[in-house]
């Protein structure tokens, strides 16, 4: 009778730890990925440039380059926006938080222009703030990632 409540206690206290053990590895349902110490670094940076323009937090910033499929590509484009958002609102002296948020907006579609191919080896355009924008996101954008798989989307 103790041999068999002792195996059955035994039984009981080795599923509680494989449960336990099996519960505390999360699973990754959304393919994601963790960030490198530098990566969050410079995913702050970009947050600190872009506050009061774009409504993520920092947290939420981190989550979405998790889940990207290229971090490091999503990070070097979220930096190319920030920064040449940055040198747009300091050349062009834009003032007022809807102008700023209106450039933002504009900047953030000349880059899916730039991702959907169009311009590409140029910066021509209709207007002088989208070639000025467009020369910027150009100038801190990788060279190679124009050309890395992943950067164009084509709607063929």
């Amino acid at each position: 009778m103790k041999s068999a409540l002792y195996n059955h206690h035994l039984m009981k206290l080795i599923v509680t730890i494989f449960l336990f053990f099996a519960l505390s590895i999360p699973v990754d349902a959304n393919n994601s990925q963790r960030l490198t110490v530098q990566q969050v670094e410079r995913l702050e940076a970009v947050n600190k440039l872009l506050r009061g323009v774009d409504g993520k937090s920092l947290p939420q910033m981190i989550s979405e380059l998790e889940k990207s499929d290229n971090p490091q590509m999503t990070l070097a484009v979220k930096e190319a926006i920030a920064k040449a958002y940055i040198d747009i609102v300091s050349e062009v002296k834009v003032e007022g938080q809807k102008k700023k948020e209106w450039l933002y907006s504009m900047v953030c579609l000349n880059m899916a222009y730039l991702q959907f191919g169009g311009d590409v080896g140029k910066s021509g355009s209709t207007t002088s703030l989208n070639r000025l924008i467009r020369q910027k996101l150009k100038k801190y954008l990788p060279q190679e990632i124009l050309k890395e798989k992943g950067f164009s989307h084509s709607l063929e």
